[in-house]
């Protein structure tokens, strides 16, 4: 099984897989999506960690590194394939637009596409056409202040910090929820988490609260009816 020490490998996978998908990424933005899936702030301190674990002799191979004491946690849960194609869905919507940041909207509205995502926010009463319009009326008109009009290409949009706290949520829900793999169920529980932003107003408008998401990812209660879930 491969570990954070085999981060470059994977990054050039994310970016194989992806490009045979029509989905074309840069290198850097394929490395900080797997530093992000190791629970990491940014690459740069990823790569720190590996530089610090080859320069640093084994002698246990029970006693942990200092790098997983300081953090990095080999066997955290990876995002699915299907979540990575939707994180490339958000950033491709503000590339497309010229928006300097990846924002909540462009991540919400790539989630209304995503299977697991979709399906928490039905089975929370959530109309998706309606919020599919609403964002995207708010991304091309209430965002024409990160748009850079000069010298922003494919590949240059950046997450939001709001964006990369749920993408760390996201994988800590993962983790205490024992799963292997990060999805969009976890996004949508932990979305509610920055209540104050564009996005989850649109889903709070709608009555869908983070009670409704987590009783239904966590618990299998779809709202209103009280059954649980197929």
């Amino acid at each position: 099984m491969r570990d954070y020490r085999d981060a470059k490998a994977m990054a050039q996978t994310v970016r194989a897989f992806l490009a045979d998908h029509s989905v074309k990424i840069t290198n850097s933005q394929s490395l900080e999506l797997i530093a992000k899936a190791f629970g990491v702030a940014d690459w740069n301190t990823l790569a720190a960690a590996i530089r610090g674990e080859i320069t640093a002799p084994r002698t246990k191979v029970a006693t942990p590194s200092t790098t997983i004491d300081a953090g990095i946690r080999p066997r955290a849960p990876r995002f699915s394939s299907e979540l990575e194609l939707t994180l490339q869905r958000a950033l491709g919507y503000a590339d497309a637009r010229k928006h300097q940041y990846t924002t909540l909207e462009h991540l919400l509205l790539a989630l209304i596409d995503d299977a697991n995502a979709s399906k928490v926010m039905r089975s929370c009463g959530v109309d998706l056409g309606a919020l599919q319009k609403s964002l995207t009326d708010y991304i091309e008109n209430g965002l024409r202040s990160i748009v850079v009009e000069n010298g922003a290409s494919p590949g240059e949009s950046r997450p939001s910090a709001a964006f990369q706290r749920v993408l760390q949520g996201a994988v800590s829900h993962a983790e205490q929820m024992g799963q292997r793999e990060v999805t969009g169920d976890n996004m949508m529980v932990v979305i509610f988490a920055e209540r104050l932003s564009p996005a989850v107003r649109r889903l709070y408008s709608q009555n869908m609260t983070a009670e409704d998401a987590a009783n239904f990812v966590e618990r299998g209660i779809i709202k209103r009816s009280g059954t649980a879930a197929p």
